[in-house]
């Protein structure tokens, strides 16, 4: 039973720790921000300098002029980071 115990917490942390991530990007949003629905980034570059594997990366609708050039990619097919157009936008 201790056993149980011990592992429990220190699983705990990991899955929270390592849970996949939503990144949003917006033209009215700011690198600044903490890339949430309600507070985007503005660049797809900053999201893309973030995002690991199993992430998800946002961007609404908007003209995005950069080179984006991710720094991570997935690990695999079933464990890549995504990105995708908001619901419902070009």
């Amino acid at each position: 039973m201790k056993l149980i115990l011990f592992f429990f917490p220190v699983f705990f942390l990991v899955s929270f720790f390592s849970a996949a991530r939503e990144y949003h990007v917006s033209v009215n949003g700011d690198d600044s921000y903490e890339g949430t629905v309600n507070a985007p980034f503005k660049t797809i570059s900053h999201a893309a300098d973030r995002a690991m594997a199993g992430d998800v990366v946002i961007v609404h609708e908007g003209v995005y002029r950069e080179y984006v050039d991710p720094k991570q990619g997935g690990t695999s097919d079933d464990n890549r980071i995504v990105y995708k157009a908001g619901d419902n936008e070009n």
